[in-house]
């Protein structure tokens, strides 16, 4: 970010001079103390386990010479600059919707119950290949993450692609005001949530809230072939809805497409045109990914061959369909978190890579936060999973359920407790020309089964 000053500082967040100098400039906002730099503004926030006011003399000792506070009777090194504020969350807030709106960019928001931060890289890898593109990263996709990615936008960024997750109805719009997007992206409206929200029709009400700042130019971006998303284009609002998808009439469609070991092939339509792409990764909810980043490059006026470049370019993002190989194994590691439609979709995977291995080992863990759904989801899924993979290891309490539902095969089916057990078992039974897929809700660990595959491989 470009530098600000304590008096603008004062303005934007309505605070106080409680101690020190007002004529100094701040290069950099930051709330971890450990990260401060000189030059740098520390915000204390509140946390669930953590006051950041206890660190206030940390970030001065590591150069920091300016720090908002919310509370007024803190002890404060003597030559700090101290701010007092009504609350340093919302102050953070208002100072990262100041940063975003000091230049002039384009703001692409995403969310959605599955695919939001595959869907996140895809079109920030896109758009890199004719833009300066800031993205999301990590996991700072909340109401404490999102500020700090806008403040890492500078005069240099032409298109910020932000991710928004939430766990409750209200998460969204408590960051959307600062991020205010010109385009909103909804991947889809599953069961992620579900224990807390309680039925897919609050999901849906909470995702809505990435649209409450579009403007009468701002467009939804939404998953046309989801049954709660294609109401928007019913919906009188003051934007335009765009949909894209498979099946039906769709703004933008993947009229026919090949998902292999290899990959996926692609043919796409598009106002009139056809066009054909590619994509390393198989899958049909890979289909429904790429459009959206395949739509925004069009509508950033950029070329098949463009468009094309940035598909081939994507990276994963840790632990999310991260495919590689052990030996003579093929491992398919998707251990970053699990919902029904993620788990499904990542056993077509495995069952897609699998034509071109002996057998397919599906490692499934508990799919958490899913409440009262949780014993009939797990369930679904391991009468999914028959048709997908030869052995089953399920993991943990409702990995039982996953194995009930998979039947009671002998030498297929291993109900364990975690992935410690998981890892011995599946090193008793694997064998080169195996292909193994690993996916759970990230508590579950299960990524430490990899370490008995590379210890355990031919």
């Amino acid at each position: 970010m470009d530098s600000i000053s304590i008096d603008e500082i004062l303005r934007i967040t309505q605070g106080k001079l409680l101690q020190g100098e007002s004529n100094l400039i701040v290069k950099d906002v930051k709330i971890d103390s450990r990260k401060i730099e000189n030059g740098d503004l520390y915000i204390p926030v509140i946390g669930e386990t953590n006051n950041g006011h206890a660190f206030i003399e940390s970030a001065f000792l590591n150069g920091g010479r300016v720090s908002l506070s919310q509370e007024k009777d803190r002890f404060f090194p003597e030559n700090m600059t101290i701010i007092l504020v009504p609350s340093t969350l919302e102050a953070m807030k208002a100072l990262a919707s100041f940063n975003r709106h000091r230049y002039a960019l384009s703001v692409v928001a995403i969310t959605g119950s599955s695919g939001k931060t595959t869907t996140k890289d895809l079109v920030a890898s896109v758009l890199a290949q004719n833009y300066n593109v800031l993205k999301t990263k990590g996991n700072f996709n909340n109401e404490y993450g999102i500020p700090q990615t806008l403040f890492n936008l500078g005069p240099e960024h032409e298109i910020a692609v932000i991710e928004m997750g939430m766990d409750h109805r209200g998460d969204i719009s408590k960051s959307i005001q600062s991020v205010d997007p010109d385009i909103s992206v909804i991947t889809n409206i599953g069961l992620s949530h579900i224990e807390r929200l309680k039925t897919q029709e609050n999901i849906f009400l909470a995702k809505k809230e990435i649209l409450q700042t579009l403007k009468n130019d701002g467009i939804a971006l939404v998953n046309g072939d989801d049954c709660f998303l294609k109401k928007l284009k019913e919906e009188k609002n003051n934007f335009r809805v765009q949909s894209f998808g498979i099946h039906e009439k769709q703004d933008i469609k993947v009229s026919e497409y090949t998902s292999h070991s290899h990959g996926l092939k692609m043919t796409v339509e598009w106002e009139g045109r056809k066009e054909s792409y590619t994509f390393k990764f198989p899958g049909e909810h890979n289909v429904y990914n790429c459009l959206t980043a395949i739509w925004l490059g069009h509508f950033y006026n950029m070329t098949q061959p463009e468009i094309q470049k940035g598909l081939d370019a994507f990276v994963p993002s840790g632990n999310r369909m991260n495919i590689f190989s052990i030996g003579k194994i093929k491992v398919i590691n998707d251990t970053y978190n699990a919902n029904p439609d993620a788990m499904k979709a990542s056993l077509d995977v495995l069952k897609t890579i699998g034509c071109d291995y002996k057998r397919k080992i599906a490692i499934l863990g508990d799919m958490l936060e899913m409440g009262d759904y949780g014993p009939a989801a797990h369930y679904e899924i391991g009468e999914y999973a028959k048709e997908k993979a030869d052995i089953l290891i399920g993991v943990g309490n409702l990995g039982r359920e996953i194995c009930r539902g998979y039947g009671d095969k002998q030498d297929c089916v291993y109900p364990v407790l975690d992935a410690q057990a998981a890892g011995k078992c599946l090193r008793a039974i694997m064998a080169p020309e195996d292909v193994i897929l690993i996916k759970a809700s990230r508590g579950m660990g299960l990524e430490k089964v990899i370490d008995y595959i590379e210890g355990g491989h031919e």
